[in-house]
């Protein structure tokens, strides 16, 4: 079981993320992956999404920076991820 990681993303980036799996129809963590985004946006607040961080890294290989909201979304999905092998 992997780690629990919690990521910061804006509406824009948590929308982008959510087309994404829509567009991607199969990959590991993909429910976990629905589950968590359609989470956070129901909450009136901004919250971070949580998610293990192999859903995370299977998720973020999908995401192809097209426009400037993906890259940013990929650019930090990236940094969280190599901020996570560093520490462990």
């Amino acid at each position: 079981m992997s780690e629990l990681m919690s990521v910061i993303l804006t509406r824009t980036e948590l929308v982008a993320l959510k087309e994404t799996i829509e567009l991607t129809p199969v990959f590991d963590g993909r429910t976990e992956a629905r589950d968590a985004i359609r989470e956070v946006l129901r909450e009136r607040r901004p919250s971070p999404l949580r998610i293990e961080e192999a859903a995370l890294a299977s998720l973020a290989q999908r995401v192809i920076p097209v426009d400037v909201p993906t890259n940013l979304l990929r650019s930090k999905l990236d940094r969280e991820l190599q901020r996570a092998r560093v520490l462990s």
